[in-house]
């Protein structure tokens, strides 16, 4: 029994579609979600933030006994800085863009891709 050629054909580009949609690389991330879940304490810190796509550098200090809010607001205001995007919420920051690279020390937080 011979199958046509169009079944074949047809069947060969549903393969070839299902290995390739297979293949494709994951979403990248949308960027960086970084909440500050303590402040500074008694010692100073700094919150360092660059853009990756431009290589400009920003570099905040903190002082001591700031909260974690303080902190959250002293981000949103220097990733602008570099060129970049945030939104702030209480003790959290939404930094829109994937080139951002956030450094603290200091402070404590946890960072999760967005």
């Amino acid at each position: 029994m011979r199958t046509p050629r169009r079944t074949f054909l047809v069947a060969s580009i549903a393969a070839l579609l299902a290995a390739v949609t297979m293949a494709a690389p994951a979403r990248a991330f949308d960027g960086v979600l970084v909440t500050f879940t303590s402040g500074t304490g008694d010692g100073p810190g700094k919150i360092i933030v660059t853009n990756a796509g431009t290589g400009s550098t920003t570099t905040v200090g903190l002082v001591p006994r700031l909260s974690a809010s303080a902190c959250a607001e002293i981000l949103s205001t220097a990733a602008p800085k570099v060129g970049l995007k945030t939104e702030l919420s209480g003790a959290v920051v939404k930094v829109l863009s994937r080139s951002a690279v956030i450094r603290v020390e200091g402070a404590t937080i946890t960072k999760s891709d967005l």
